[in-house]
């Protein structure tokens, strides 16, 4: 059986990285997935530094704690995906980390573990936060964007680009619904998507206030091609907020562990068997 750990939003936390791969290599899984949110930096951050410290995060603290669990156990595949809060320069990192076969980068892309694929998208909906370098509109006409709470900026190997304007800048690209679209044909039944959003209206897009905050995109998405299970983050508190970290659309089994400060949240799951989850904080779940 197919065996994977997975977790999300470690922000850069490495005893959070320590955990899940100690969890990985206590259950003996094939695979470590990622969902997002990799390195340390948050979205009101205004430091120069982090388009050109967060890639060296990746490659000079993430890198050689990937090959320590390969010593104990050298099988062991690590997938991940960014999130909202990684700048887009640390695409360049996970492309080294993956051509000396550290980490398989799924983000607009696929990958074979067993009889299953991956596939992998990191974009979210439009936050009221800085970094953009993975916002996108949901759809063709998207949500009200909300209030900006900071200046809008985008992540080069000078630093912090300002976008003058957010809308047009949004405008110019592929929405979430047409990204999605581009992801590689797989075979629905043995398909895990890796989506840094979760999908709209489940148990694991409610924030604090109650309000569902998720992509109406990925949620349609998901309900049309109907995969195995889909993992998700980005809304830390929604477990806490909906009671579950896990929930269903149609036949598919959406996930996202949450996270809390410095306590691990990981997920454990047989991919032969989706519906029996186990979760560090949460427990045994038969969803």
């Amino acid at each position: 059986m197919t065996r994977l750990v997975y977790s999300s939003d470690l922000h850069g936390d490495m005893a959070l990285y320590r955990a899940t791969g100690e969890a990985a290599c206590r259950c003996e899984a094939d695979a470590i997935v990622l969902g997002g949110d990799l390195c340390p930096g948050t979205p009101s951050a205004s430091a120069v530094a982090l388009p050109h410290s967060q890639p060296l995060f990746l490659l000079d603290d993430v890198a050689p704690l990937v090959k320590s669990w390969r010593r104990d156990r050298p099988a062991l595949r690590v997938f991940a995906i960014p999130g909202n809060d990684d700048c887009g320069t640390i695409l360049a990192a996970l492309r080294e980390l993956e051509s000396v076969g550290l980490v398989e980068n799924l983000h607009q892309s696929s990958a074979r573990l067993g009889p299953y694929s991956l596939v992998g998208l990191a974009f979210v909906p439009p936050t009221p936060f800085s970094f953009k370098d993975f916002e996108r509109r949901d759809g063709p006409e998207g949500r009200p964007f909300e209030r900006q709470a900071a200046r809008s900026v985008l992540a080069t190997e000078q630093g912090f680009q300002i976008i003058a304007d957010f809308d047009s800048y949004l405008k110019s690209l592929p929405s979430i619904e047409d990204e999605l679209a581009r992801l590689p044909a797989t075979e629905a039944s043995r398909t895990i998507a890796v989506l840094h959003s979760p999908p709209y209206n489940t148990r694991c897009d409610v924030l604090y206030g109650g309000e569902h905050i998720g992509s109406r995109a990925i949620r349609h998405w998901i309900e049309r091609t109907q995969p195995l299970l889909t993992l998700h983050g980005h809304i830390h508190e929604s477990p806490k907020m909906s009671g579950s970290f896990s929930d269903r659309i149609g036949s598919s089994v959406v996930v996202n562990p949450g996270a809390s400060g410095r306590v691990p949240h990981i997920v454990t799951i047989d991919l032969g068997d989706v519906i029996e989850l186990a979760h560090s904080v949460y427990g045994r779940r038969k969803i």
